[in-house]
């Protein structure tokens, strides 16, 4: 018999077994150890108390973790993993626990239920449509591991803008921020990260980037990962500032690195196609669900 319990009322012992045992053989390596598994839950700022567990005769057999934050008003949750061990997937355990999960989101008043999922997924994509959720994007993963010998996005064009270097909070005043991102390429969701303010002559904020840069032991620079890339709508040389901004983002061109996006909206078709022209290709795909919760 299921039992489902909010992680908050478990053990991370037995939590991160439940993690484990429910991402055995995913996509790629998702083992976690405790430390691992507790760090996750505060950088990704998942809530224990929204997070649920399943055991069956004492053991963990899968869990939905959960976290929530207030955008634009509304209070929305997001899921931050689902998995079910192996021995138990296929006999309506993930609905089950989907169905706690939702139903705790019912008590804490969350107007807004969001989720990824990767695109080969398709019976779980299949039960996230059976509860309610709706594809409302597609996610992009695009990459470029080697050195540029020019700059792909400005080429010999002097391009009129200047820019200001600051944290990924600094751009949720902008009226066109994307705050309904994906909840990991949200400003609150992006740690050690960077964002690029875009100004035109007249120092108005006409675009913006948010990415983060990682380096080894040595300090040389290793990736450098695009979130959300974007100009003001009412723009006419919108194409123009989001090359400047993705040129700053991707410096210096003469560096080998591995350059990626994270989940990046496919319905931004201007930065894409851009990505695609500097030879940016595919990795791998998500998309972006979204329920609208009953009050």
């Amino acid at each position: 018999m299921l039992t489902i319990k909010r992680l908050s009322e478990c053990t991370f012992e037995e939590a991160t077994k439940a993690w484990n045992r429910g991402f055995e053989g995913y996509y790629f390596d998702a083992a976690a150890t405790v430390e691992r598994f507790t760090h996750r839950l505060g950088m990704e700022g998942l809530s224990p108390a929204l997070s649920v567990v399943g055991f069956i005769d004492g053991e963990p057999v899968g869990l939905v973790l959960s976290g929530v934050r207030t955008i634009d008003g509304k209070k929305v949750a997001w899921n931050g993993g689902t998995g079910v061990a192996t021995e138990y997937r296929r006999q309506g355990v993930g609905r089950k626990l989907m169905e706690a999960a939702l139903s705790l989101y019912r008590k804490e008043g969350i107007d807004l239920a969001t989720l990824e999922a990767f695109t080969q997924n398709e019976k779980a994509i299949a039960l996230y449509q059976q509860l309610g959720y709706e594809i409302v994007d597609r996610l992009l993963f695009l990459q470029y591991g080697e050195a540029f010998e020019v700059n792909p996005f400005t080429a010999d064009r002097e391009l009129p803008y200047r820019h200001h270097r600051g944290i990924p909070q600094d751009v949720r005043g902008l009226s066109y921020y994307h705050s309904m991102a994906p909840w990991q390429t949200q400003w609150a969701g992006i740690r050690d990260g960077e964002a690029v303010l875009v100004q035109d002559e007249q120092g108005e904020t006409v675009g913006y980037a948010l990415s983060k840069r990682t380096f080894d032991e040595s300090g040389k620079l290793t990736s450098i990962v695009l979130f959300q890339c974007a100009a003001h709508p009412e723009r006419e040389d919108g194409e123009a500032i989001v090359r400047y901004a993705l040129s700053q983002v991707f410096a210096p061109f003469d560096l080998a690195c591995r350059r990626t996006t994270f989940n990046f909206p496919a319905a931004n078709e201007q930065v894409v196609s851009i990505l695609q022209q500097a030879g940016f290709q595919p990795s791998t795909e998500q998309v972006n669900m979204i329920r609208k919760m009953e009050k």
